[in-house]
């Protein structure tokens, strides 16, 4: 079977490896299923504060769907549909996670990659990323739930132009867009997005999901209950013993250490 969804554990960190370097790691149907049940089963590991998905290897986050899938996979009207599922849970996975979710792209990130990169929480590039969904050169048509991550991204106009056009971007023209938060140079990207993730594994687990909530809630992700699960949620951040410890450790003028309850 082409293709895999890896999974590694360094502390606080889960490490979700997109992996089938032969194709530029290509999403397969089995990889669309595999990211979903991986990101759903680190929803429940008390140990994790941070996801992070990135590509296997230098060349790519990912390149796109795995088109020599789609005269098997979108056959029939029940192919397609369990196709069209599998990409939807996965996505809907990496929005509703109450943990932080890292995007790190490197060479190749088309397609499905943009897909799997806007619905992250954050996204660091590397100066050798570039970015495009060429739907319109090859004759496909994207569903509304792969493309609203885009749109909340960059917005309606910017949207249209990356669909219409089919083009390409490279990093800093992706960071003027608002389609990635930073660039590093290749030399530094390491360094410098190991720092930026232990910093967000530092913070409070508790404030990091209230954020994660309200601004679903805001942006319209969530249930028509989003808001009312949001409020609860910044309650609880207030009332927890790590909101104590923020205090207490703001006081004694150290670094906090926060137990995510």
């Amino acid at each position: 079977m082409a293709g895999d969804i890896e999974l590694t554990q360094d502390g606080p960190v889960a490490r979700v490896v997109i992996s089938n370097e032969p194709k530029r790691n290509a999403m397969s149907l089995h990889m669309w299923q595999r990211l979903g049940q991986t990101i759903r089963q680190l929803e429940h590991e008390q140990n994790t504060r941070v996801i992070v998905i990135k590509g296997a290897g230098e060349d790519a986050f990912v390149s796109g769907a795995d088109i020599s899938e789609f005269g098997e996979n979108r056959s029939d009207a029940n192919n397609a549909k369990a196709y069209e599922n599998a990409t939807e849970h996965a996505l809907d996975a990496i929005r509703a996670s109450p943990k932080p979710i890292i995007a790190l792209i490197k060479g190749y990130c088309f397609g499905a990659g943009v897909a799997i990169a806007t619905a992250c929480d954050l996204r660091y590039a590397s100066a050798d990323a570039s970015f495009s969904i060429p739907a319109a050169r090859l004759g496909f048509g994207y569903a509304a739930h792969l493309m609203k991550d885009l749109v909340y991204c960059v917005g309606p106009a910017r949207a249209k132009e990356i669909l219409l056009t089919a083009r390409r971007y490279d990093a800093q023209r992706a960071l003027g867009m608002g389609l990635v938060h930073e660039v590093f140079d290749a030399t530094h990207y390491p360094t410098h997005t190991a720092a930026l993730i232990n910093a967000v594994a530092e913070n409070a687990p508790l404030t990091l999901r209230a954020t994660k909530l309200v601004v679903a809630a805001l942006t319209d992700h969530g249930k028509s209950s989003a808001l009312t699960d949001a409020d609860r949620a910044v309650g609880t951040c207030f009332e927890s013993a790590d909101a104590a410890e923020g205090r207490a450790a703001y006081a004694a003028k150290r670094k906090p250490v926060f137990a995510g309850h």
